[in-house]
């Protein structure tokens, strides 16, 4: 069995909401990252955060019709590979939500999402639908599950992670 999981799927079906439910009922202790967003003058600015809201740093400022791109690559290479470096403890989840187009080509934040992976602990995270060489990598990882969210099963998830992460599978396959 995988000991970590990621969720994929299409945009706004539902993936971070799965895991702040699952987050709001898990027993133990949180680090990792989430990516934050907020909306300023009709623009959407994206934050690197701590997953215990400690640390922040912003990534890019995403206006409409506007092409993405990456601002601060060193919110990535320095706040995320740090934040992951030190991840893992026992009774902690890692959470990487979420690992996107954004990321593609940073060596350090690449380098410490892998390490991560090799180490003992769950993690859990959301893998952006797109085509990259770290996206590829995570889901094609022996120790990774990627459990695709849809309309159908994203109100159980919550549940059967919890499930899955504590020991407990009578709740099914995800």
């Amino acid at each position: 069995m995988a000991a970590h999981i990621f969720l994929t799927g299409e945009k706004q079906v539902g993936k971070s909401t799965a895991i702040r439910r699952f987050l709001a009922r898990w027993p133990g202790g949180v680090d990792g990252f989430c990516t934050v967003s907020e909306f300023r003058d009709g623009d959407r600015v994206l934050y690197m955060t701590a997953a215990d809201g400690s640390r922040q740093a912003p990534v890019a400022v995403l206006a409409p019709g506007a092409p993405r791109r990456l601002e601060h690559p060193e919110a990535f290479e320095e706040l995320g590979a740090a934040l992951l470096a030190g991840s893992g403890g026992p009774g902690t989840i890692t959470l990487m939500d979420e690992i996107g187009f954004l990321e593609a080509g940073l060596p350090r934040f690449s380098a410490a999402v892998l390490a991560r992976l090799d180490r003992p602990g769950p993690v859990l995270g959301v893998l952006r639908e797109d085509d990259n060489p770290l996206l590829r990598a995570v889901a094609a990882h022996p120790s990774v599950t990627v459990v695709r969210v849809t309309k159908t099963n994203r109100d159980g998830l919550p549940a059967r992670l919890l499930e899955r992460f504590t020991g407990d599978e009578r709740g099914g396959r995800l």
